[in-house]
């Protein structure tokens, strides 16, 4: 399974999980080896190699220009989510393996999201 975590560099509620979750032993052991780890940087401003036309959802086209409006566009659109930190556990064809995880420096509940995503997935 694969692990989205949808951050940013200007994002101080994702370093507090980085800081106070993600570096715990047990989260980083399961993560490090049961999940496929990708983090995408939402304010990430490298341009694209070409813009990319999106539509959104009530008809409007969007250009997307740099990896950050990327990364948000797909959170936003297939996700519904478009605040930071979100962390989401996919299958191998992008489908959610659980409810996705928010902001919450809380060990215990990371290490359910964790072990219910991989439950699902070993499960399928």
């Amino acid at each position: 399974p694969v692990l989205l975590d949808f951050s940013g560099y200007a994002c101080v509620n994702c370093r507090k999980m980085e800081a106070a979750v993600l570096t715990n032993p047990d989260i980083k052991n399961t993560i490090d080896n049961d999940f496929v780890f990708v983090t995408l940087m939402v304010d990430d401003k490298a341009p694209l190699p070409e813009p990319i036309r999106v539509k959104e959802r009530n008809g409007d086209e969007t250009t997307l220009r740099t990896y950050g409006d990327k990364w948000s566009y797909l959170q936003a659109s297939k996700f519904g989510a478009n605040a930071q930190p979100f962390y989401v556990a996919i299958d191998n064809d992008g489908n959610p393996l659980a409810a996705a995880f928010s902001f919450k420096e809380d060990v215990s509940a990371y290490l359910d999201f964790l072990n219910k995503g991989l439950d699902n997935y070993r499960n399928k």
